[in-house]
């Protein structure tokens, strides 16, 4: 997301006021992923995380954090 996409007002209600909502990846709380920038008013969703998912540095992060998890 772009800075005038982050001041800029919601369509719904006109509030400026967003928050990045993150989902974290494994149980260590080390890796998190975007899930989406909302709206703190009206929950209206600007963005979502897959819009910067890359299939094959995912896949690789993803692979790491498996075999991290298996030696716990």
């Amino acid at each position: 997301m772009k800075f005038e996409d982050l001041i800029a007002k919601c369509p719904k209600c006109g509030s400026t006021d967003k928050t990045a909502h993150r989902r974290f990846i494994d149980n260590h709380h080390a890796h998190a992923e975007l899930k989406e920038f909302k709206c703190d008013n009206c929950g209206y969703v600007f963005e979502t995380g897959k819009d910067y998912e890359d299939s094959e540095e995912k896949t690789i992060k993803k692979d790491i954090i498996t075999e991290l998890n298996k030696k716990l």
